[in-house]
């Protein structure tokens, strides 16, 4: 078998394939710009992009090339080639739109060490299939486990970072970081916890469903049976007696990795209605109050204020500050719409644990003005509300009748017209639209805070409802 070579090669050298897979046989063309906005089009170079303007290039992912001339045809990483090219010189992008998303980006990147790049160099097309083939089919790096993805965050966290560092380093949301660090916590406490012969095994194995405790701690009516309240520092926190806190988790754990199909059956209100109801018939009930933090489980004793302020935590936790707005710290909005701006601006000037009704009430409205100037700006406000409103009858009453947020999150979300986003940030903003009242952090919560007098948000809600936006929100503010 050859020995394939490695060699540094400027990108000016390097071709798109006109043979790409990737490209449809009918649009497969010699023309290197048209290949590239094809890829643009379809294969998500954007965000592509973004991971390389935050994180660089990744060694064992070099390109795979061959030579023709003096130059060499990509075979292997043409998606990365364009997100390179468009960084270098964003002016290749097809729409002023997209030029201003990649210049934007190329501000933030490391250019020179994208102007030079080390390739493998094959032979020809059939040395390299073997390369493409157990890339794209084999797949020989395997996802993670949610379970694994946690611990890797968890790690990350005790070498020293915040889950905010953690969450810029990786180039993911803060919510993702967030949630994940708190469902294996929550993971966790479940393992120190006894079971039946047999169901240690499966509540140890490695693809235990994650997702599942989470919706459990997304849901008010999976936080009431467990006992908890969600925490902004701890995670979250007991409201009942330990020992109830054991009984009702083991039982939860239990089902979660013994019951086949419960993982689709739990998603809305009903069904942890249903699943409360029957689960809880054979638990012990009891009186006796108490609370507890993670702490008591995970370290063997529930720590007291002195202990608290005798240990030692890693340094860097206080390095970087939470900031006092739900706008996280270096959160930027570039927009050109000068209501938005304003609106941002407002937002960011507010303390969202002192002044939590103004935050709320300031995010709804921000998500709402911010979305549609966004639709404006890219000319998809016609088809939002012929979307609504087919027959045009609310627009005959009131010609400026304009969607619902639900409905603008709502069709950004099934027309997936944002720009960049990845599916990860689709699924956070589709937590947004849950119609249940036992989810917290949803636009119904937004619209609570806003037309109930009995609701009160808290800061952890409302930080919640950023998170879940956040995604979202990097894209139509900038």
């Amino acid at each position: 078998m050859t020995k394939n070579k490695t060699r540094r090669v400027g990108v000016g050298n390097l071709l798109l394939d006109p043979r790409n897979t990737r490209i449809p046989t009918a649009h497969q063309t010699e023309d290197q710009r048209a290949l590239l906005h094809e890829l643009v089009k379809h294969e998500d170079v954007a965000t592509l992009a973004k991971s390389i303007a935050k994180l660089g290039l990744f060694p064992n992912e070099r390109m795979v090339v061959t030579r023709e001339g003096r130059r060499y045809v990509v075979l292997e990483g043409n998606r990365r080639l364009a997100a390179i090219k468009l960084l270098l010189t964003p002016e290749l992008a097809q729409t002023p739109a997209q030029v201003r998303v990649y210049r934007k980006l190329a501000q933030t990147t490391d250019l020179a060490s994208l102007m030079v790049i080390e390739v493998v160099v094959v032979a020809d097309r059939l040395e390299a299939a073997p390369i493409i083939a157990a890339l794209h089919t084999k797949n020989p790096k395997r996802r993670w486990e949610a379970v694994q993805q946690a611990r890797f965050y968890r790690g990350m966290v005790e070498e020293g970072l915040t889950p905010a560092e953690v969450a810029e380093r990786l180039a993911v949301t803060l919510g993702e970081v967030r949630n994940y660090l708190r469902s294996e916590k929550l993971y966790r406490v479940a393992l120190t916890l006894e079971y039946p012969d047999g169901v240690r095994e499966k509540v140890e194995n490695r693809r235990f469903p994650l997702t599942t405790l989470d919706r459990f701690l997304e849901s008010r009516i999976g936080q009431k049976f467990l006992g908890i309240k969600l925490d902004e520092d701890l995670g979250f926190r007991g409201v009942v007696h330990p020992d109830r806190f054991r009984v009702v988790l083991a039982k939860v754990a239990t089902d979660v990795a013994t019951v086949r199909g419960l993982t689709r059956r739990i998603n809305t209100e009903r069904d942890f209605e249903t699943y409360v109801s029957e689960a809880g018939r054979d638990l012990p009930k009891t009186k006796v109050r108490g609370r507890f933090t993670p702490a008591l489980f995970l370290d063997g004793e529930e720590p007291d204020e002195e202990s608290k302020q005798d240990r030692k935590d890693p340094p860097r936790r206080r390095r970087t500050r939470q900031s006092k707005s739900v706008v996280p710290t270096g959160f930027t909005c570039t927009t050109r719409q000068s209501k938005v701006r304003a609106l941002f601006d407002e937002l960011k000037k507010l303390d969202a644990g002192k002044q939590r009704n103004s935050s709320g009430v300031m995010l709804r409205v921000l998500l709402d003005v911010a979305l549609w100037c966004f639709y404006k700006a890219r000319k998809l406000e016609t088809a939002v509300l012929d979307h609504y409103d087919k027959d045009g009858k609310r627009r005959a009453r009131n010609p400026d009748w304009t969607p619902s947020l639900r409905q603008l999150i709502s069709y950004g979300v099934e027309k997936r017209v944002l720009p960049g986003m990845p599916a990860d940030g689709y699924k956070s903003v589709r937590l947004l639209l849950a119609r249940d009242h036992n989810w917290i952090a949803t636009i119904d919560s937004l619209n609570e805070y806003t037309h109930n007098p009995q609701v009160q948000p808290t800061e952890a809600e409302i930080r919640t409802v950023w998170e879940r936006a956040e995604p979202m929100l990097e894209i139509i503010l900038n």
